[in-house]
């Protein structure tokens, strides 16, 4: 009869508190080795806790041999990894540029395990897996998720041009020139909606007019000390513009005006031209093509939208831009310089 050797002083604490505390396996084990000191026999032990004659004697003589210790599992060295580090350094490689083969054979933008499968097999790598390739991204810190559409960013081929000539207006016109940003927007009675903090499971609800009416307000800033300077029209058309550049030299009689807008059809139309050629003291330049965020009128807007439209029903068209002047009279010339800042 195999049994255990006497447990010493310091092993039979520690098997119990292994039989307590260890998890699964281990547990067992140790209850083994316990129970083999009261004696019970080794076919009494198996049928308790339902295992084999063959491993309860295996655990004794471990035990007998090393130990508690002994009755933890051994470090294994597993099946070989597929992906070497080689090959993992190749993976890696591909995270910024896909294969010339799979680029000439599939018309994606995204690196799809097919398609690096594909790669693979015709770089001879016969013996990777698809698994083993996304175990390979894994460790890199990709994710796999679904991508979301988005339309391709246009530029405009006169973009490098532009600075350059808007920073050679501003030295021609000298120090004393009046340098301005202008920028429209529209003011409507269906309310703005923005993030919020409603109820969980309580989706709020905005009430919004039964019909949809808009105006259109121009807002120029002085860059330099904040000045706000704006106008209400009824539409946002090139004739609406040109009353905007006459309400800007009326407010600057003398000074030299250098306004800096962006490419919307209003500004370029060529009644706009032809306006702007009789008050030579006005040249307008248009900023690049897509670079709204070039212009620090667009933060003023986003302010003043977030503070009166946000959420909030108008009853009446003429009541919005009764609000907004009302907003624009408030804003000292201190508050437009930090809003502008932030663009």
């Amino acid at each position: 009869m195999i049994s255990v050797r006497p447990l010493t002083e310091e092993e039979r604490p520690e098997l119990k508190r292994m039989r307590r505390q260890e998890i699964g396996r281990v547990s067992l084990r140790a209850q083994i080795v316990l129970r083999s000191q009261k004696p019970w026999t080794v076919p009494q032990i198996a049928e308790l806790l339902e295992m084999s004659r063959v491993s309860v004697r295996h655990w004794i003589e471990r035990f007998e041999s090393w130990g508690p210790a002994g009755l933890y599992e051994a470090e294994r060295r597993g099946r070989p990894r597929e992906v070497t580090r080689a090959l993992e350094s190749l993976l890696g490689q591909w995270l910024e540029e896909a294969p010339p083969r799979v680029q000439e054979s599939f018309l994606a933008t995204f690196g799809a395990i097919p398609m690096r499968m594909l790669a693979l097999v015709q770089r001879g790598h016969l013996g990777v897996c698809a698994n083993a390739v996304r175990q390979a991204w894994r460790r890199w810190g990709l994710r796999w998720g679904r991508p979301r559409l988005a339309m391709p960013r246009p530029t405009d081929p006169q973009n490098r041009a532009k600075p350059g000539a808007l920073v050679k207006a501003g030295v021609d016109a000298g120090p004393a020139a009046v340098g301005l940003y202008g920028d429209d927007s529209r003011l409507h009675t269906r309310p703005l909606l923005r993030a919020m903090w409603p109820w969980l499971g309580q989706q709020s609800r905005v009430p919004t007019p039964g019909s949809h009416t808009a105006r259109a307000m121009f807002g120029a800033l002085q860059i330099r000390t904040g000045q706000w300077i704006s106008l209400i029209r009824d539409h946002m058309r090139k004739e609406d513009f040109s009353a905007v550049l006459a309400e800007l030299l009326a407010v600057y009689p003398t000074q030299t005006l250098l306004l800096m807008v962006d490419n919307y059809r209003s500004h370029t139309a060529h009644v706009v031209d032809d306006w702007l050629r009789a008050p030579p003291r006005l040249p307008v330049h248009v900023l690049p093509t897509y670079g709204s965020h070039l212009n620090p009128v667009d933060s003023i807007w986003l302010r003043m939208k977030k503070e009166i439209a946000a959420h909030r029903l108008f009853g009446s068209i003429t009541i919005v831009p009764q609000t907004v002047e009302t907003f624009f009279v408030r804003m000292t010339p201190a508050q437009a310089r930090t809003w502008a800042a932030a663009a």
